[in-house]
């Protein structure tokens, strides 16, 4: 899964990868709420980004082999 992009989003936001392997680079900034970046059974994970968000944002990655570049900008839920 690579590069996975969410600009404007209004309402609630998340992102599940099963059955990865590397996962990089996990980076919330501006959270006004909760952000629950869940990874298990995984060996890297790369280029996660949470920007500017108001409400929840989950980001779940389980037994994944390569998730790369998710971005989620300016999330109001």
């Amino acid at each position: 899964v690579d590069n996975i992009t969410v600009p404007g989003v209004d309402e609630d936001v998340d992102v599940v990868v099963s059955d990865a392997v590397v996962i990089e680079n996990v980076a919330v900034d501006d959270v006004e709420e909760d952000v629950n970046v869940v990874v298990p059974d995984a060996v890297v994970v790369d280029n996660v980004t949470v920007v500017d968000v108001e409400e929840d944002v989950e980001v779940v990655v389980s037994d994944a082999t390569v998730v790369d570049n998710i971005t989620v900008p300016d999330v109001d839920e």
